[in-house]
């Protein structure tokens, strides 16, 4: 079987949505574990004027303090890309987009550059970028890049997990199954990319592993951009994590990867499906 792996969830830089209720205490246990790298939200400060003009930092979702200004940016651009105020074709200079985002050169200049090796601009020279479409096409492209790594590192992860590491991935996918029932989802979409490297790290291939976090990027940040987890997706995709441990706690690496196939190739369908119903991007070849 050829594998397409890929489960294209939302940045490890979002955050949820609004004000979360933690009266819920399995919900506030999990919450508090995920963000305790950054426990310090920043707060969108903009006045109303700023906010109509400069989507840089939206409400919701907030991001952590100590996420890099040029991720925030990166993420903007493509937001705007997005949401249609950017469209195929538009020329970006840094001049114009240090004056949207309220931002100096410096994080401008590294967010065009990743997004330029993502395929996502043109340079032009001397003259600022130009940008491409995120079509259907570019976005299985991508899928593809992850056809054999992820299917790949499951089944090394099964050669490799101790009992302890099923035990741990066990954990991680009741949290997480928690989370996508909460109705939070940037909160759950950060857990899942937990859950996901998890798996990656037992593998113990970190050279995949920047493969996958180099050319995927752009596709998480769409998802984002297109609300992570919806009720509709809830009861598959918790399935879908599921097939996968037992196949864990089975000892049996094949499985693994066939799991992690079904598991991606039904995102693959669910993000495009998204995309079709928003009506965000228009079909190219």
């Amino acid at each position: 079987m050829t594998f397409l792996p890929f489960f294209g969830q939302p940045s490890l830089a979002t955050a949820p949505h609004g004000r979360l209720d933690l009266s819920d205490h399995t919900f506030a246990q999990i919450y508090l574990r995920v963000n305790a790298a950054s426990p310090i939200l920043c707060r969108d400060r903009r006045t109303a004027q700023e906010k109509t003009v400069d989507p840089w930092v939206s409400p919701a979702p907030e991001a952590p303090l100590n996420e890099p200004t040029y991720l925030r940016v990166k993420r903007a651009i493509i937001g705007d890309l997005v949401s249609g105020q950017f469209v195929p074709g538009t020329h970006l200079t840094i001049e114009a987009l240090t004056s949207r985002y309220a931002v100096s050169h410096m994080p401008i200049r590294e967010a065009l550059r990743q997004l330029e090796g993502e395929g996502i601009l043109i340079s032009l020279a001397h003259r600022g970028f130009r940008i491409e479409s995120i079509t259907e096409g570019y976005i299985r492209n991508i899928y593809d890049i992850r056809v054999g790594i992820e299917s790949m590192l499951a089944h090394r992860a099964v050669e490799r997990a101790t009992d302890a590491d099923i035990a741990t991935l066990r954990r991680l996918h009741e949290d997480l199954s928690v989370l996508i029932r909460s109705g939070k989802p940037m909160v759950a979409s950060r857990e899942n990319i937990i859950f996901h490297k998890r798996i990656y790290e037992i593998a113990r291939n970190p050279e995949a592993e920047q493969i996958l976090e180099g050319r995927t990027r752009v596709v998480r940040t769409v998802a984002d951009s297109l609300g992570g987890y919806t009720p509709d997706m809830y009861d598959a995709v918790i399935a879908e994590h599921e097939k996968m441990i037992r196949a864990f706690e089975a000892h049996d690496p094949t499985a693994a990867g066939e799991a992690v196939f079904d598991h991606v190739t039904a995102a693959r369908d669910r993000l495009l499906a998204r995309i079709a119903e928003k009506g965000a991007f228009s079909p190219r070849p």
